[in-house]
């Protein structure tokens, strides 16, 4: 009974580190962006410099596990949503979500294919390919008034409005509409 137990409990373990690791994998091959989180110092630090508030809505393309999001959330009260392509992290995001009773939204889809004209604020910590396109839907989507958080990797055309540089060779780039 006792070796039944334990088989079963590590087949389960082994199977959920199967799909956790084959999910972020699948997330990578898909969008050629890892998973790297942002500091919660840095998350203060900006929600800081933009002065963000309740009335802000707030948009993190590729939100990992929902850190981002939860944090801006709690800091501030802004709306916030987050798209994920990786299951694992967009799973793991919604049952912290529920767990915390946020209001916070996540959405497993592709951020490209989404209308950004709800937000005034979008955050992304993305890859140099894929810049070009986020300025090009963050010009043609987002009001004017609206502000790009975008950290280490600037856009290509658009001037910054702010640029600051964090611990650990980081920089945030803020553009405004």
């Amino acid at each position: 009974m006792f070796l039944n137990l334990f088989l079963g409990f590590f087949l389960v373990l082994a199977f959920g580190m199967l799909f956790l690791v084959f999910s972020e994998l699948v997330a990578f091959v898909r969008t050629r962006v890892p998973f790297v989180p942002t500091s919660a110092a840095d998350i203060k630090f900006i929600s800081e410099r933009l002065n963000l508030s309740a009335r802000d809505t707030v948009y993190d393309l590729g939100s990992g596990n929902g850190k981002v999001v939860f944090l801006l959330e709690k800091l501030t009260g802004a709306k916030a949503k987050g798209f994920e392509l990786g299951w694992w992290t967009y799973l793991y995001a919604r049952l912290k979500a529920w767990f915390m009773s946020s209001k916070a939204e996540f959405a497993h889809r592709n951020f490209f294919k989404e209308d950004w004209s709800g937000a005034n604020v979008i955050y992304c910590y993305l890859y140099p390919p894929l810049m070009g396109r986020i300025e090009e839907k963050f010009m043609a989507e987002c009001r004017p008034g609206s502000r790009a958080v975008v950290r280490d990797f600037p856009l290509p055309n658009l001037p910054y409005a702010q640029k600051y540089y964090l611990p650990h060779n980081h920089e945030i780039y803020i553009y405004k509409i």
